[in-house]
């Protein structure tokens, strides 16, 4: 009986974590960007070669052919990116005030309802709550500045914490993303766009790494509308991800919202339910 107890207490001994390590989500994604992946990349110097005069003007053809195939490449890209001003109409589409202004427009008003003059400033705030669970929640503000239809830029803020029981204390996380924005879409009801930008975390850890991401706004009768997101980031080696979706409700320039949201720090995930609101200016 005896032997039975020290095994047992050997086990729980073995299995609680020692407090030199982290104890939760947190503190564990803080420590692995903080220290990064350890990767490195190798470079390996190829042996020297002679080239014939055949081999060069072989070389010559190749580089034109290449050229061609790298300008096909970024018109694609670029008409698949930014778009054809001169036959896609819905590229002028106006910004609205704010959505549902006139009962049925989202972001963007459509061009052949006669809109409104064009709009050359909104400003957009909302805040959200985040739960997970009794020990794990956060708050995600966002800020976005529309100087024109064309573009947007967007700052979003995502301040968590979680409960450490063992040490009564609160782990904190403070993760920051600044973009530039382009809706390649701008429906009436339906805007698809893309972002590219950094995104920052700061507390003890204090990196940034570059992002890039998608975003899209579907907008219902009823003054009902659907927001999602995601964006995909590298710190310090390792992956950041953060993805969204939102129902909204309108209420004139106002809105109140219900949704999920879900981040990769690291490898610790975090899945939120958020609830918030907001208005435009």
């Amino acid at each position: 009986m005896k032997n039975g107890i020290q095994i047992i207490l050997l086990i729980l001994f073995l299995t609680v974590p020692l407090s030199g390590f982290p104890q939760n989500k947190i503190e564990t994604s803080k420590a692995q960007i903080k220290s990064g992946s350890g990767g490195s990349g190798h470079h390996k110097g190829g042996e020297s070669r002679t080239y014939s005069a055949n081999e060069g003007n072989d070389y010559a053809s190749g580089c034109l052919s290449a050229d061609g195939i790298i300008h096909i490449l970024w018109l694609v890209t670029y008409y698949a990116l930014i778009g054809d001003y001169e036959y896609e109409k819905h590229l002028h589409s106006n910004l609205s005030g704010y959505p549902f202004y006139n009962g049925k427009s989202g972001n963007y008003e459509s061009v052949n309802a006669n809109p409104s003059p064009t709009r050359y400033l909104r400003i957009d705030l909302e805040n959200s709550f985040l739960y997970s669970n009794e020990r794990l929640n956060g708050n995600h503000a966002r800020l976005r500045i529309r100087p024109l239809q064309y573009f947007f830029i967007q700052g979003d803020y995502f301040g968590l914490k979680e409960y450490d029981k063992l040490n009564t204390n609160y782990a904190r996380l403070d993760l920051f993303n600044f973009n530039l924005c382009y809706d390649r879409i701008r429906f009436e009801n339906f805007d698809l766009g893309w972002s590219l930008g950094v995104n920052y975390i700061g507390n003890e850890v204090n990196k940034a790494g570059f992002s890039y991401g998608l975003n899209a706004g579907l907008f219902l009768a009823k003054h009902l509308s659907f927001y999602s997101s995601a964006k995909w980031s590298e710190i310090n080696e390792l992956p950041v991800f953060e993805f969204e979706i939102q129902c909204k409700y309108h209420i004139s320039r106002f809105f109140v919202s219900l949704g999920f949201e879900h981040l990769l720090i690291g490898t610790p995930n975090y899945d939120f339910i958020s609830s918030g609101a907001g208005i435009y200016l």
